[in-house]
């Protein structure tokens, strides 16, 4: 009967280290996809692909980007709340942003959205200041790609 008690709650022992195991991996990984820190962001994260060859007819859409440069990991489409601000509706909202030590209000326009997604650190969402996003190096046919993807998932709305 001892042995059965023993093999029981070190069963319990696993199950209980493979859900901590389970939630630390899943911390590693969205951590290592977004970082908060300080202002010195030194040097730029370079988040691209390998470059393929791709032809016009078959350049990425969207989503597809959108899951590429990994901007699933800290922006939701839906409106939930994750490391970075919700991206769905973005597209001619007023955001509060910090600008140069300053909070402004400026409005979402396809200049806003390009400037966000190329250079994170020239102004930050103000309820996300705290909250660094990694430089990507995105070639501009898939910054314009995405932005017109974020617009048309506000349309849906």
């Amino acid at each position: 009967m001892k042995k059965i008690i023993n093999y029981l709650l070190n069963f319990r022992f696993f199950v209980r280290m493979f859900r901590t195991y389970k939630l630390l991996m899943i911390a590693i990984i969205l951590l290592s996809s977004c970082r908060q820190g300080n202002d010195n962001n030194e040097g730029n994260t370079d988040i691209t692909q390998p470059e393929q060859q791709t032809s016009p007819a078959s350049s990425p859409d969207g989503p597809d980007l959108f899951s590429k440069y990994a901007c699933f990991t800290c922006h939701s489409l839906e409106g939930g709340v994750m490391y970075g601000p919700p991206l769905n509706g973005i597209f001619m909202k007023e955001v509060n942003v910090i600008r140069q030590g300053r909070e402004i209000t400026v409005v979402a326009d396809r200049d806003y959205l390009t400037k966000a997604i190329t250079d994170p650190e020239y102004e930050k969402v103000a309820e996300f200041k705290d909250k660094t996003m990694p430089k990507p190096v995105i070639p501009e046919d898939d910054v314009e790609t995405l932005i017109d993807y974020l617009i048309k998932t506000g349309e849906k709305e």
